[in-house]
């Protein structure tokens, strides 16, 4: 199963996890201080918050930074994906509607409507085709793919944001 195109958002995330690290914490706003949840390079319209952060050790002797995010995009605004970033990123909206283009096949859950007894198999979509997610729909995106998210609706879109990334792995024990 390929994971998907939010990759790119999740490098935002990651982004903006590793500036919040290099802060002083003794740092203090001044008026011409853009609001916080603003990241430096993001596209207009798109802000993103990382909301919890963390690494573990998976699969030994590998360890894994996990970022959970709160991206918003604003209605015109689009964020390109860094087909470059090594990071897997799940995808949940939580509202509005987010439109994704990306250069991979893609598996897109759908939300399940009440009453239904169980989640509908996942939607399978073709590479370099548009697919929408809604109130929520998710998606997994896999690492290093172009393409990119953006909100052709007239109102605020809201999704929160997953991010995997391998941080280091050990090398494998050498043969004598």
């Amino acid at each position: 199963m390929r994971w998907g195109s939010l990759v790119a958002l999740f490098i935002l995330v990651a982004l903006a996890t590793g500036s919040a690290r290099d802060l002083n914490p003794s740092a203090q706003a001044q008026d011409a201080t853009p609001a916080s949840e603003q990241q430096a390079g993001t596209p207009d319209g798109v802000t993103s918050r990382v909301v919890a952060s963390g690494s573990i050790e998976i699969l030994a002797p590998g360890t894994a930074n996990l970022n959970l995010g709160r991206i918003t995009l604003a209605p015109g605004a689009t964020l390109p994906f860094d087909p470059l970033d090594p990071s897997a990123v799940l995808v949940y909206t939580a509202a509005g509607t987010l439109t994704f283009r990306v250069e991979a096949p893609m598996t897109v859950a759908r939300n399940v409507a009440p009453g239904t007894p169980v989640p509908t198999q996942p939607e399978a979509v073709a590479a370099n085709t548009e697919f929408t997610l809604r109130d929520g729909d998710s998606a997994l995106f896999p690492p290093a793919i172009a393409g990119e998210v953006r909100n052709d609706g007239n109102e605020e879109a809201t999704a929160w944001v997953v991010n995997v990334a391998l941080q280091s792995a050990a090398a494998g024990t050498p043969t004598p």
